[in-house]
């Protein structure tokens, strides 16, 4: 037996973000090739119902599909009680920090934070930092350089990453209009179980608005003067602040744990597997 699992659809998002041009050669190849792997496997599995329901129109029977979420080890990452020490370290001064954490590439539409903090530059209060890497990270780099208030850290390893999440007050999770139900950021995983209040460009009707609604604020795409208003009145209500972080961290823990996730994959590969196995074996896998 065969299962694929589908993080992205790479070749729609190729399309959305304007590295593929719709109804090229290259595109119509890419298309077909996807639709005929997709029909190849006993079990199709992707990150959200959006994405799933996507599978079924692309051709895989709905008997095939499974919803296989990424997860948090809620284990690593965890709320913190007092301050960052990573913040410490980079000598950050400022009471609010606004956070970006992930891959620097155009799928992300990364863009609007430097747009939104056009709109911030009165905010004497906030430091924003963008940690990560990808193939964007010069041009952004370019972008921001007339805004002081922006940090660039590198991609931090794991015994630092609870500090890192730690240190928002609030998290940036940009995503552009286009490729809004071909993916669903795995980095939304640890932001809700840092438990801290997540700002996302996407529409309420889409994978990533139905998980951000009630622990967090959602702006439309590619709006970057309502997304520095939603920054804003965010920074300025501690009380909501800290119950959107209690929503999402309660939410992780009903929705992402990693535990209880893994222990529904592995029933559904025993369930799978066995549809093959001999009588004898399936009863000694049992016991």
């Amino acid at each position: 037996k065969t299962w694929l699992h589908i993080q992205d659809f790479e070749v729609e998002a190729a399309i959305a973000t304007g590295l593929l041009k719709k109804g090229t050669l290259i595109a119509r190849a890419a298309n077909a090739f996807e639709k005929w792997m997709l029909t190849r496997f006993d079990k199709v599995s992707s990150i959200s119902p959006p994405m799933v329901a996507r599978l079924i129109t692309k051709g895989v029977a709905p008997h095939r599909t499974y919803e296989f979420r990424n997860w948090a080890d809620l284990s690593v990452v965890s709320p913190l009680s007092g301050q960052s020490l990573l913040k410490a370290e980079l000598k950050i001064q400022t009471p609010f920090v606004a956070l970006y954490s992930g891959n620097i590439a155009n799928k992300q539409g990364i863009e609007i934070i430097v747009d939104m903090s056009r709109h911030l530059m009165h905010r004497s209060d906030l430091t924003i930092v963008i940690c990560g890497n990808g193939p964007m990270l010069a041009q952004i780099t370019e972008m921001a350089r007339d805004f002081p208030f922006i940090r660039f850290i590198p991609l931090q390893p794991l015994n630092r990453l609870n500090d890192l999440l730690g240190m928002a007050d609030v998290h940036l999770l940009p995503q552009i209009g286009g490729a809004a139900d071909l993916l669903l950021p795995s980095k939304l995983t640890n932001i809700l179980a840092s438990g801290r209040p997540v700002l996302a460009t996407t529409h309420i009707d889409t994978a990533l608005g139905s998980e951000v609604t009630g622990c967090g604020v959602i702006v439309a795409p590619g709006d970057a003067i309502a997304m520095a208003k939603a920054l804003e009145a965010l920074l300025d209500d501690p009380i909501r602040r800290a119950e959107l972080g209690l929503a999402a961290r309660q939410r992780a823990i009903e929705k992402w744990d990693g535990a209880n996730i893994l222990e529904g994959v592995h029933a559904e590969i025993e369930r799978l597997a066995n549809k093959t196995l001999p009588a004898k074996i399936q009863k000694e896998s049992r016991i």
